[in-house]
């Protein structure tokens, strides 16, 4: 649902029949409304210059760096730490591969995913206590408050990302190191308590899992294999990784991709029910939403974690169905919800598609809304658009807001998405909602247009086509009536045929204009009709 176009008739061409559709005619936008809905700014942490890790580190290594800044860790901060996230792999399987299977392995870069060398960059490559801070100069063994705070904090993180080992922040942080101020009656009691033991022996297990994963090849082996195509090599290398890490340490993305490649990797041997029974084992795999969250870009929604993108693929099959993975709508939005409850914005978003288009399920605008609000909370522009048209107009359980429907567009503006650009040019330019500025609306059109927007290239066209704003170039015109026909644009493909016809802007090329006019017709332009007719009788 967008907002209506409201075409205004130019510049007549071929009597009352040919027109050139006008689009209603950008540069700062106007400061956005208090919304206590519109989430604050996502802007990437920053700790003593340090970026956060990428996915290729460690889970725990996101906390274990912020761990590192002691305001962060006295307040807490650092257990709420957010997962980093990383674009999908989603190659053409048909494709042949780069390197010929059977090639000798390939050497590996000092990440996870074997895919470039991070030393020296944002991710870390040691995360042991012994790499924290130096011995004391007077070579005691005791450490210093501030190194037995860290260690216990670098335990800390470890135990909230370890499976199976119990949660040490649980337990206020206890991971076997003796406070550094206890006398040596204390420490003796401590050491020989049964929850000290516990304790110490938790250290012991997450610091043998640590060094097992942060040593691991078979992870970055298979991603380093399946970026060359080998998908048969890869696959081997990515079950023993899954066999190998726990969830938490790769795990997860070992059954992500044994599914992946068992799904369509391997050609006519590809087993789509047997890919399905992994992608489930990743998607269902321990999520803790207080410090498993990962990160959200809303230039980069797309960017997932393995559980989120196993939830998501599972969605998609279900959602069409695949081979002999039978259609389940109901399933696919299962699917969806597990992706959102995981920390993938997007999925709520394609909730709300689900219902406002009404696929496989009755169109229910009152949920699409629900959706679509939960996602624009979490500062996903394209919901916060979808949420925005529909509030504009309002339908059946959804009353118009075009106040709150304006915020929504300035929230996804913001954002850099086209089509709330697009939106904000329209009221600017037309003054519904907002005070007419012909200025501002351009610069909205002109920023839209360059984002993509086809509708938005239509209107570029109309302000050379007319002269108004900007001198009069009808070659300049035609050229963005191009763009806007070139993405399915009604308009733009009207507009363009109107100047093919009369050969303005360029070479007269009537033939075409037709096939232009034709296509407009089949999308439903209003005055298509009428000049296919006109122009069919002047060319007999």
């Amino acid at each position: 649902m967008t907002l209506a176009r409201q075409n205004r008739p130019w510049t007549m061409l071929l009597g009352s029949a040919l027109l050139v559709a006008g689009q209603g005619h950008a540069q700062t936008a106007p400061p956005p409304p208090a919304q206590s809905e519109t989430p604050g700014d996502q802007d990437q942490l920053r700790v003593t210059g340090q970026r956060m890790p990428a996915a290729e580190a460690p889970r725990s290594s996101t906390c274990e760096v912020l761990a590192r800044d002691p305001f962060l860790r006295a307040s807490g901060m650092a257990s709420r730490a957010y997962l980093p996230t990383r674009p999908t792999r989603s190659p053409d399987y048909n494709a042949p591969p780069s390197v010929p299977p059977g090639s000798p392995l390939p050497d590996l870069a000092k990440s996870r995913f074997g895919v470039r060398d991070v030393a020296g960059s944002d991710v870390a490559t040691s995360f042991g206590p012994s790499s924290l801070d130096e011995t004391p100069a007077d070579g005691g063994t005791a450490a210093s408050l501030d190194q037995n705070s860290l260690a216990s904090a670098i335990g800390a993180c470890r135990g909230a990302y370890a499976r199976g080992a119990g949660d040490t922040s649980a337990s206020g942080g206890n991971t076997g190191f003796i406070a550094a101020n206890s006398g040596d009656s204390e420490r003796g009691a401590l050491m020989t308590s049964p929850e000290w033991r516990v304790a110490a022996a938790n250290a012991r297990y997450l610091e043998a899992r640590s060094f097992i994963a942060s040593r691991d090849r078979t992870l970055p082996m298979g991603f380093a294999l399946f970026d060359q195509g080998r998908y048969a090599e890869a696959l081997d290398w990515f079950r023993k990784a899954a066999n190998k890490l726990q969830m938490r340490e790769g795990g997860d993305e070992a059954a992500l991709f044994v599914g992946k490649i068992t799904l369509q990797g391997l050609g006519p041997q590809s087993d789509p029910v047997e890919g399905v029974k992994w992608l489930k084992k990743a998607a269902t795999a321990p999520f803790n939403p207080q410090n498993e969250t990962p990160m959200f870009d809303p230039r980069q929604p797309d960017r997932n974690t393995a559980v989120g993108e196993a939830a998501v693929i599972l969605a998609n099959i279900y959602m069409n169905g695949f081979g002999p993975v039978a259609k389940n709508t109901a399933e696919a939005r299962e699917w969806y919800e597990r992706a959102f409850k995981v920390g993938h914005v997007p999925g709520a978003k394609k909730l709300g598609d689900i219902y406002n288009e009404g696929l496989g399920t009755p169109r229910d605008g009152a949920k699409a809304v629900s959706w679509y609000r939960q996602a624009a909370k979490l500062n996903h522009p394209g919901a916060q658009a979808a949420l925005a048209d529909i509030l504009w107009e309002g339908e059946d359980g959804v009353p118009q807001d075009r106040k709150a429907a304006l915020g929504w567009y300035q929230a996804a503006a913001r954002n850099g998405h086209a089509g709330a650009l697009y939106a904000l040019a329209r009221a600017y330019d037309l003054g519904e909602e907002v005070k007419a500025d012909p200025e501002l609306a351009m610069g909205f059109y002109k920023t839209a247009a360059l984002g993509g927007n086809a509708a938005a290239k239509v209107a570029m066209g109309t302000y050379f086509y007319e002269g108004k704003m900007v001198p009069r170039d009808l070659a300049m015109a035609r050229k963005w009536f191009e763009a806007g026909a070139a993405g399915d644009d009604p308009d733009g493909m009207f507009n363009l045929a109107a100047m093919l016809a009369k050969g303005e802007g360029g070479d007269k090329d009537v033939t075409k204009a037709l096939a232009l006019l034709r296509r407009a017709a089949l999308q439903g332009h209003k005055t298509a009709p009428r000049a296919i007719a006109a122009l069919e009788k002047k060319s007999d």
